[in-house]
């Protein structure tokens, strides 16, 4: 963890929608289950409910990479399509660019 403190998903995830409403993404939808938008929102309750506990994965890279791998086991459990989970995961990624993490590693 940065200086001791957690990000904050939902403030995180709030700066991330005004900042999409004004800068769209292909595939993306206000209300659309397969939308940027939706899976990020679905991303950040997973990390408010499963908190990451090697790191602040809205800070630390490794952290990130690390979550997102978790994230994408957790979607397969429930029979998600690799494709659907892949699709996902970008969605993700641009969240983590627009927190100015860059792109996760290879895998995601």
């Amino acid at each position: 963890m940065v200086g001791g403190t957690r990000s904050n998903v939902g403030q995180s995830f709030a700066a991330f929608a005004t900042w999409l409403a004004k800068n769209p993404l292909e595939g993306d939808r206000v209300y659309g289950a397969s939308s940027v938008r939706y899976q990020v929102a679905r991303y950040c309750d997973y990390l408010d409910a499963n908190p990451w506990t090697k790191g602040d994965p809205l800070r630390e890279p490794a952290a990130r990479d690390g979550a997102m791998r978790a994230y994408g086991i957790y979607l397969h459990t429930f029979d998600t399509p690799s494709a659907a989970i892949r699709l996902t995961l970008l969605g993700v990624d641009h969240f983590y660019r627009f927190l100015g993490l860059g792109t996760a590693a290879a895998g995601g």
